[in-house]
């Protein structure tokens, strides 16, 4: 969907996708501290659970940093400043950054609903959330390195696909994986989306509109409260 909103509505795409990726952000934060690490540390025990989450949002970190730069949603008129044309390698890095992205995203799902229908449920929410801006990200930094809109689109959707290719192996190797280390898969998964949400998709919300994006923001965390006040963990 944020393939073809940027190759066939550019302009709308990129004037909305603040607030998408503002509440995009809210879901990811609140749905990672009030599900997937509560949950993980039940299963995995609370101190092996925190410690995967720091270290996915160590690596996480750590490679958007120094090695897989993050492609930036938001356009150079909204940020205030006005950069060279970026090189062709720049996005095609970037990409795979998005790409390293899409297979944690995938082996989360696949572990969450190896524990429970819920969890996998709400994985598959925050996922889903983030994949919107994620796409137009995507197609945008490739039009900024120089890439033609067919290759823009052919290398972000083969991205897309990577995640239910993820899934759909990650579910069938946790079959018979233990309570244990399943619980601290899900706790890799909350951290490594805490990081994306905190540190990748609030500081793009954050560049322009900030009245409609706190909005934006406080609608995906009362999702994620409403869910636990719905669907608690104990009823499962």
């Amino acid at each position: 969907m944020g393939v073809w909103l940027m190759a066939r509505h550019e302009t709308w795409a990129r004037k909305h996708t603040s607030e998408l990726i503002t509440f995009a952000s809210g879901l990811l934060v609140a749905g990672s501290l009030l599900h997937l690490l509560t949950r993980a540390g039940e299963m995995a025990g609370a101190s092996t659970a925190m410690i995967w989450a720091l270290v996915a949002f160590v690596v996480l970190y750590v490679s958007e940093n120094h090695f897989l730069p993050h492609p930036h949603a938001r356009t150079e008129e909204d940020c205030g400043h006005h950069h060279a044309h970026a090189p062709n390698g720049y996005g095609w890095t970037a990409v795979a950054g998005l790409g390293l992205h899409s297979v944690l995203d995938g082996v989360a799902v696949g572990a969450g609903f190896s524990e429970s229908y819920l969890t996998g449920s709400v994985i598959v929410a925050l996922v889903v959330s983030h994949k919107l801006p994620v796409g137009i990200a995507s197609m945008g930094v490739l039009y900024h390195g120089g890439a033609e809109k067919a290759q823009a689109v052919r290398a972000s959707v083969f991205v897309a696909l990577i995640t239910p290719i993820s899934v759909i192996a990650s579910y069938a190797l946790l079959q018979n994986a233990s309570t244990p280390v399943i619980g601290s898969i899900v706790a890799a998964a909350g951290g490594s989306f805490l990081y994306v949400g905190a540190a990748d998709l609030l500081p793009e919300g954050q560049a322009s509109a900030p009245g409609k994006n706190t909005l934006a923001f406080g609608l995906g965390l009362a999702v994620m409260v409403v869910v636990l006040i719905l669907v608690p963990h104990e009823t499962l």
